[in-house]
């Protein structure tokens, strides 16, 4: 039986808990063979990061590569640094992505000191993105951008999935994680027949870094073999869970480390 073959199209994490690394590393625990376009490197220090845009016209031979393939299964997308990177990666979604699977993370990384205008990235997605996905992953901070609704509780979370939702993505999940009160990390999930909150325990444990990343891809990867919006949900938010709880710690200088995308495979066995 051949293989599934998945796409990637995101930023490179030097720490690899995020972006393309963790994007493979999800299609790899689901069965898949996972391919990837590079938009942009992120360097981090224990104080600061970094992101370095890939050149369009690198980004564009990438697609160009991938766009050779045949038989691909789904595709998901992160990181997109520009204007000019989202309208490259809606073209080439139009031309290869209308009957498989398109999750969109739309990552927004962004420091006070970076000369990005947001309300024109945030246009971008809307406009060229949204309507192209079959799911849509934003965090809080992201679907306040996107939204420009304030959330401050479960009930403001599920009025911007709506509101995204109407936006033109087929299934949204806006991820209150750890920024909403109470025991609870919720999502709010809204589809053309549901709308639902979703809530597993807080974790405390600090290795959360990539975790966005692992949920969509591993949505992505549950969509690409037939599975149900909010079946790939429920189980990709249980993947990330895992992945948290046995995450991997990076050193004394960050206080964050990485979800382990193995974590469920190697339940219990101490690394």
């Amino acid at each position: 039986m051949a293989i599934g073959k998945m796409i990637t199209i995101a930023g490179s994490d030097i720490l690899a808990g995020g972006g393309i690394q963790a994007d493979l590393a999800t299609f790899n625990e689901y069965g898949l063979f996972g391919l990837s376009a590079i938009t942009s490197i992120v360097t981090v220090t224990k104080t600061d990061f970094d992101i370095h845009a890939v050149p369009i016209k690198v980004l564009a031979e990438q697609l160009a590569s991938l766009g050779q393939l045949t038989d691909v299964k789904g595709i998901k997308v992160g990181l997109l640094p520009t204007v000019a990177h989202i309208e490259l990666v809606s073209d080439f979604l139009r031309a290869n992505g209308q009957h498989i699977p398109v999750v969109i993370d739309p990552v927004m990384a962004f420091k006070e000191t970076d000369t990005i205008n947001v309300s024109e990235l945030t246009r971008a997605i809307i406009e060229k993105l949204l309507p192209l996905a079959t799911v849509v992953t934003p965090n809080l901070i992201e679907a306040q951008l996107l939204t420009q609704q304030t959330i401050t509780s479960e009930t403001e979370l599920l009025v911007a999935a709506k509101t995204l939702h109407q936006l033109g993505a087929q299934t949204v999940v806006v991820k209150g994680g750890m920024r909403l009160p109470g025991d609870n990390a919720t999502d709010a999930i809204v589809t053309d027949k549901k709308q639902k909150l979703v809530k597993l325990q807080k974790l405390m444990q600090p290795f959360n870094n990539g975790a966005g990343c692992t949920f969509s891809s591993a949505i992505a990867s549950q969509l690409a073999q037939g599975e149900t919006p909010l079946n790939a949900i429920s189980d990709a938010k249980n993947f990330v869970h895992e992945g948290i709880l046995q995450g991997v710690r990076l050193n004394d200088a960050f206080e964050v480390g990485n979800v382990w995308q193995a974590a469920r495979r190697y339940k219990g066995i101490e690394k």
